[in-house]
């Protein structure tokens, strides 16, 4: 039987760059029958609320958030977690809580996955409205194939 993993796509689609996490997931979805590294792969959403983390990543193998996040430049960078969860977010965040906050969390209540990573890409444009900026659109292929090659490793 094959570890399990599973790649959570955190944001809301309706505030713009926040969208870059279900449309990587509506990638993978589209690109799950041609590609058998996805094969037995858990693809959800979320909007990043800490027990709906907790519960979809409670128990794998690897876990893969995409996620997005102000400010930084352009691209997307690659995160190994919990080692680099970062200082506490303050709760005025999109998600209320941050993926640092969710961390400790799931380290005191012991529901880390053996493996966590985050993929995450520097958003621009966080109004109401669908459609991601181009700078964060263009980083949806990257960051898929970095997906693909992540849950294909051993």
């Amino acid at each position: 039987m094959a570890a399990r993993r599973v790649v959570i796509g955190v944001g809301n689609e309706y505030r713009r760059d926040d969208g870059f996490g279900p449309r990587v997931l509506a990638e993978l979805t589209a690109r799950r029958d041609g590609d058998h590294r996805l094969d037995g792969v858990e693809l959800r959403v979320s909007d990043g609320e800490p027990s709906r983390m907790l519960q979809a990543w409670t128990g794998a193998a690897l876990a893969v958030v995409v996620d997005v996040a102000a400010g930084g430049g352009t691209g997307w960078c690659e995160v190994c977690l919990p080692e680099d969860a970062g200082p506490a977010a303050p709760a005025t965040s999109g998600h209320s809580i941050g993926l640092g906050d969710t961390i400790r969390l799931a380290r005191a209540l012991d529901r880390l996955p053996c493996r966590l990573v985050a993929l995450v890409a520097y958003g621009h444009e966080f109004g109401f409205g669908t459609g991601l900026s181009a700078p964060v659109a263009a980083t949806i292929r990257p960051v898929t194939e970095r997906i693909c090659d992540l849950v294909a490793a051993p």
